[in-house]
């Protein structure tokens, strides 16, 4: 794998670019700053930072909203560096919520919270989580494996209803943190994390987020961790979809570029299986990224 191959940031003029940009989106839209919903991970916490530095810490308002499955230590971590920056900030748990839903009641829930067993057959077999992410995508699998991906989402979109109810409250930009990795690999929850008004780090890879957040000065608690969505018994990104971002990211912007697989190989140093693996993501998860069908000229 050659991590290189990716275009090089600036990190100081793609700050700078990025705060330009939520500035002026939120004098365009007449809103009185940003809301966002803070886990404790990496783009958030990068989004965070920036929306402080673009806005000022005091128009910049923060919701922590963990579960019954939720890391404490993310919490932790979210509200360390909301104070950190000076961000005003509200916790509210969603397991009520969620139990009123009947989230809890399915088969899936308890599968979650296992944690251990899971975790330890990907990392043993990766090819199963290849397998099984390429199923998240397709909607394919069995119904206990459905249950399984519309527990997963069913969080992400309560996240996002109450980050929208504190923007429409308080006239606020709704803001996503989904970068480029998650929107080209469909390892975003349509209508979840990804609908916000404004998603300041969707054009920047996931390896280029970390240089932003070494640039921004991040805790390095937050830079070292392995990312995760943070949905269910501590599952890390990389181990659910099977492969590691320094690998996935240069492939990525390869077939961005439309190299032929020869091409990406040579550059990349990847698998040409590895390099199948992505194309498949990438094409399956096009559904995804698509806007509701219509009939509408």
């Amino acid at each position: 794998m050659n991590p290189t191959v990716l275009p090089d940031i600036d990190p100081e003029l793609e700050t700078d670019r990025i705060c330009s940009f939520i500035s002026r989106l939120a004098e365009k839209r007449r809103a009185d700053g940003l809301a966002i919903g803070m886990s404790g991970g990496l783009d958030s916490s990068v989004v965070a930072a920036l929306a402080a530095r673009s806005l000022g810490a005091g128009r910049v308002h923060a919701l922590m909203l963990p579960e019954r499955d939720s890391s404490g230590s993310s919490l932790d971590d979210a509200r360390a560096h909301a104070e950190s920056l000076g961000i005003d900030y509200r916790i509210h748990d969603l397991t009520a919520a969620l139990e009123k839903l009947g989230c809890y009641e399915r088969g899936a829930s308890g599968v979650a919270k296992l944690g251990g067993a899971p975790r330890a057959a990907v990392k043993a077999f990766p090819g199963l989580a290849r397998r099984g992410y390429l199923r998240s995508l397709s909607g394919g699998g069995g119904r206990v494996f459905r249950e399984f991906v519309a527990f997963y989402r069913i969080k992400h979109r309560l996240r996002m209803i109450e980050i929208h109810r504190a923007a429409d409250e308080g006239n606020l930009l709704a803001a996503s943190c989904a970068n480029r990795t998650e929107f080209e690999t469909g390892f975003f929850v349509r209508y979840g994390d990804d609908a916000g008004d404004i998603a300041p780090i969707k054009h920047i890879y996931k390896t280029q987020v970390f240089e932003l957040g070494r640039h921004l000065g991040l805790p390095e608690r937050i830079l070292e961790k392995s990312p995760s969505p943070d949905l269910f018994a501590g599952m890390a990104d990389e181990r659910i979809m099977g492969l590691r971002y320094p690998e996935l990211d240069p492939i990525l912007w390869c077939i961005a570029m439309d190299f032929p697989d020869g091409k990406i190989a040579e550059t990349t140093g990847s698998s040409m299986s590895t390099i199948s693996y992505v194309r498949e993501i990438v094409e399956l998860s096009g559904r995804h990224r698509e806007p509701p069908a219509d009939m509408m000229e």
